[in-house]
């Protein structure tokens, strides 16, 4: 009889973090659900995956009726499946999830800790999201971190102990998988030229940025050291890929700011499918986000051959292989981010050299590491 795993996310945009996983744990032999919230998104990549949705209504943030709502829902679904083993990511399914998981003995529950929330919070909402993790690490077998920043991170707040949690290989939730982020994909070259036309951006050197739109990817600080450029030289644009979300964005000056900037090309969501053709239209990506679970995107870049620009912050440290494939600066320093651009802007020579390493720095991330890694968790 196969064994049935669940993978669980609270938001529906989290299927974009496992592309793939679930496809290949049904090819080695395992029944495969995913649960989430519904949506077409989720309905879509169930069909590709070959897995079954188990379909629940889950606020993202704290409230308590609801989550007393979703907690039953969950433990019945987990009582009609009767799973071997459960996979929850993303803070509150993981938390309501474990909670079910643990009622029920379910032979193996591993949490994916995909980073903090609580790392830019304070006082009393700082301390009951740390006293959710507890409870959360306390009902799972085993933590996977997914970066090794999150993992000291969870120590030293007390959250889980060493022994109880891993990091498999140099980290990454699910891995990068490197064939769709290939700088010699010749479907890249006709549309990497018909995008630079289409943006206006050719003949000028691009910094670029992937991601949601919100203070803690550091978007005003990138916005302030790229604005003190370009002061210095007009031919220099940022790419800007992604929604801005509002409720995120303490000083929403910063959304005209970048509108309106002549040298910001802001183009919003674009599907994922297309993230490499807008790498590849960058000369040096940046991010220089507060933390991050592990910074997907660096590695992206960086398979692209795109020298990277990051922070010391937690996830983000372990993305970048500083002074090999980019360059660390402090958290929320816009006069260190302004001094790393300006030293990528003007060396050619580093960035295809930062470029090249990146190439081989990425070769740490591939998706078959990881998945090989959970594989072996599943099955101990």
């Amino acid at each position: 009889m196969n064994k049935k795993l669940v993978v669980g996310i609270t938001a529906e945009g989290s299927v974009n973090l496992l592309r793939g996983q679930l496809l290949h744990f049904k090819s080695l032999g395992y029944d495969t659900y995913l649960l989430a919230p519904y949506s077409d998104r989720v309905v879509n990549y169930c069909k590709e995956e070959g897995c079954e949705h188990l379909s629940i209504d889950i606020a993202r943030e704290i409230s308590i009726w609801q989550d007393i709502k979703t907690l039953i829902s969950i433990f019945r679904i987990f009582r009609k499946v009767k799973p071997d083993i459960v996979n929850l990511g993303t803070p509150k399914v993981a938390l309501l999830g474990m909670i079910a998981a643990y009622l029920l003995r379910i032979n193996k529950r591993i949490y994916t800790c995909r980073g903090f929330r609580f790392e830019h919070e304070g006082g009393n909402k700082k301390k009951i999201l740390v006293t959710m993790e507890k409870i959360t690490s306390a009902c799972a077998h085993q933590i996977i971190c997914i970066s090794p920043s999150v993992k000291k991170l969870g120590m030293e707040n007390g959250i889980f102990k060493n022994e109880k949690a891993t990091v498999i290989g140099k980290g990454s939730s699910n891995g990068i998988n490197l064939s769709l982020f290939n700088p010699l994909d010749e479907k890249l070259v006709l549309p990497h030229k018909a995008l630079l036309s289409q943006l206006s951006l050719e003949g000028y050197f691009v910094f670029s940025f992937v991601g949601r739109i919100v203070d803690r990817k550091g978007v005003v600080e990138l916005f302030e050291a790229f604005n003190r450029l370009f002061q210095r030289n007009s031919k220099i644009r940022l790419l800007i890929v992604g929604p801005f979300e509002t409720s995120q964005i303490v000083d929403k000056t910063i959304i005209e700011k970048i509108q309106q900037h002549p040298g910001v090309v802001a183009v919003g969501k674009v599907p994922q499918e297309q993230v490499p053709l807008y790498l590849s239209i960058s000369d040096v990506f940046v991010l220089p986000a507060w933390w991050e679970g592990f910074g997907n995107v660096l590695i992206q870049a960086a398979a692209m051959g795109i020298p990277v620009i990051s922070t010391n912050g937690t996830g983000t440290v372990d993305a970048v292989c500083d002074g090999y494939n980019g360059i660390l600066v402090p958290i929320k320093d816009s006069k260190a981010l302004e001094s790393a651009m300006d030293e990528l802007l003007a060396n050619e020579l580093k960035r295809k050299e930062m470029g090249e390493n990146g190439k081989k720095w990425a070769l740490h991330f591939d998706q078959s590491i990881i998945w090989k890694g959970m594989q072996d968790l599943y099955n101990n």
